[in-house]
């Protein structure tokens, strides 16, 4: 996987015009840094779901960055699966919720890929304790 490969599936997954591509590049590189933080040792780095994710997650910075910058210009609009989300279609808001449920499909394809970062604790020894008295 590299920066490359993402925004090769970027470019699949929505219309990005190559000067939009040449400014995607960097959050591809920070999605693919974010993915490859939290790879498993013995996972493939050339599993092409990790492509996948990357491409979503840079998707999401895409979304949030063009909504922070009331960018008019940019992704037009993007693909998931059989489903096409365009800018006429849907406001800003959707289209963000849309990647963000593209992006959480990714991750749950890929999580046996990943290190476990999950923590859970069952009961805890300790108790809340009312102060009693009104004084401090």
């Amino acid at each position: 996987m590299t920066p490359y490969t993402i925004l090769g599936r970027l470019r699949l997954m929505t219309e990005l015009n190559d000067e939009s591509a040449r400014a995607a590049l960097p959050y591809c590189q920070a999605a693919m840094d974010q993915l490859l933080a939290g790879l498993g040792s013995g996972s493939n780095r050339k599993d092409p779901r990790l492509a996948q994710a990357g491409a979503a997650i840079a998707l999401c910075m895409l979304l949030m960055q063009e909504d922070s910058n009331h960018n008019e210009d940019g992704i037009s609009s993007f693909k998931a699966g059989d489903i096409t989300v365009t800018k006429n279609s849907k406001t800003q808001k959707d289209r963000l919720a849309n990647a963000e449920r593209l992006k959480k499909e990714a991750l749950e394809d890929i999580r046996e890929l990943m290190k476990d970062t999950g923590f859970y604790a069952r009961s805890s020894p300790f108790r809340s304790v009312k102060k009693r008295g009104g004084h401090g």
